[in-house]
């Protein structure tokens, strides 16, 4: 972990009765909330903290049912729990607004996050989440079914096994696998099929400046692309090869350059 995330005073806010871990580094300066993926935490953000604290803040959350934060097993993990906590964390940190940037599962929470409560919101940046809509086709639908089956304990390591590659270095890939195969199954079972719930369909506008950071892969159509870029007139898409699912682990330095120069783009006190 970030010595600056280590280091870092934890502290909690309360949405719908749960306790929300979050952590606030920087005294002065415009804020930078990062939101983890699936079955992460905020210190997948080790690599980032420190180029994005020069001359701001850091916002950093545990999502509902991730990290720190309570995870009961009888709730619904939806994109608009986590926008809820969001905002919460807001409120308790005293921070009215941030440039949001969200790695996978942050990505649908972050576009819930905006339609919620969208003042709250000066631009976004997704690292390999979902942005626009997609119908839940049937590979999605036999993966969540699996993993409501007892075949779950055979079925979700080789799918972790699969969101890093030989780019990622090997303390990250054991980060990912210690952390994704160690999530409450509950929580896992909850927050996979939440992300294409018609609940959270991703189409409404996103009129904030948006920059779009991919792994480059042969799933990748023109159509996609184009869809992304039609979000907002502000939108950079930035598809990088030779990376997994989790390239801020993989090519930190790139992927750090590119948030910087974002946040210093649109960033406001």
């Amino acid at each position: 972990m970030s010595d600056l995330i280590e280091t870092a005073v934890s502290q909690t806010a309360t949405v719908d009765g749960l306790s929300i871990h979050y952590k606030l580094i920087g005294d002065t300066g415009p804020v930078a909330l990062l939101v983890h993926g699936g079955g992460c935490d905020m210190t997948f953000w080790s690599l980032q903290v420190e180029a994005l604290s020069e001359g701001r803040r850091i916002l950093l959350i545990d999502l509902p049912g991730h990290g720190q934060s309570d995870a009961p097993p009888d709730i619904r993990y939806s994109m608009e729990l986590h926008a809820k906590a969001m905002n919460a964390v807001f409120s308790a940190a005293g921070v009215e607004l941030a440039i949001v940037v969200g790695h996978s599962l942050g990505g649908p929470a972050l576009r819930m996050f905006y339609r919620l409560f969208p003042e709250r919101v000066v631009a976004m940046a997704i690292l390999d989440g979902l942005v626009i809509y997609q119908e839940m086709g049937f590979f999605f639908k036999m993966t969540t079914a699996i993993l409501e089956s007892p075949l779950y304990g055979v079925f979700w390591p080789p799918m972790v096994n699969a969101f890093t590659s030989k780019a990622t270095p090997r303390w990250g890939r054991e980060k990912v696998n210690s952390s994704m195969k160690n999530a409450p199954r509950h929580v896992v079972r909850s927050f996979y099929p939440e992300m294409l719930h018609e609940d959270s369909a991703l189409k409404d506008p996103l009129p904030v400046p948006l920059l779009c950071i991919y792994a480059d892969t042969p799933a990748w159509t023109a159509e996609d692309r184009q869809k992304i870029t039609a979000l907002s007139q502000q939108a950079e898409l930035v598809m990088m090869k030779d990376v997994s699912h989790f390239l801020m682990l993989d090519k930190p330095d790139e992927v750090n350059a590119m948030l910087v120069e974002f946040c210093r783009k649109f960033e406001k006190e």
